[in-house]
């Protein structure tokens, strides 16, 4: 069942977060402890990492932002992996991420 396939939309050059909320069943996962990383890779195999901010452990609830500086418009791969106590490692969430240009403030 895991990665779950999720493909996101970001308008680089606004203030852009996407929140999740890891479930086992109907039972939130307990983040406490836990270490969340995100990468996003280019077709040309380049990799930006992306920002994760737990917002509330024991609700499973975090979000994912851009870094500084944002990527070039495109669309890139990325996945987002929990490592549990124990060293536990799984990939939870995969999908495309499409960076679109922005006009009014284009960097």
């Amino acid at each position: 069942m895991l990665p779950v396939n999720y493909d996101l939309d970001a308008y680089r050059g606004d203030t852009w977060s996407q929140g999740f909320r890891f479930l086992r069943d109907t039972t939130p996962v307990d983040l406490t402890g836990a270490t969340l990383k995100s990468e996003a890779r280019a077709p040309d195999g380049t990799s930006t990492t992306l920002i994760v901010q737990i917002d509330d452990a024991a609700d499973g609830r975090f979000g994912l932002r851009l870094p500084t500086p944002v990527p070039p418009p495109g669309r890139y791969e990325y996945d987002i992996e929990l490592t549990e106590p124990g060293n536990v490692i799984s990939t939870w969430v995969k999908g495309a991420l499409n960076v679109v240009r922005d006009v009014t403030n284009e960097l």
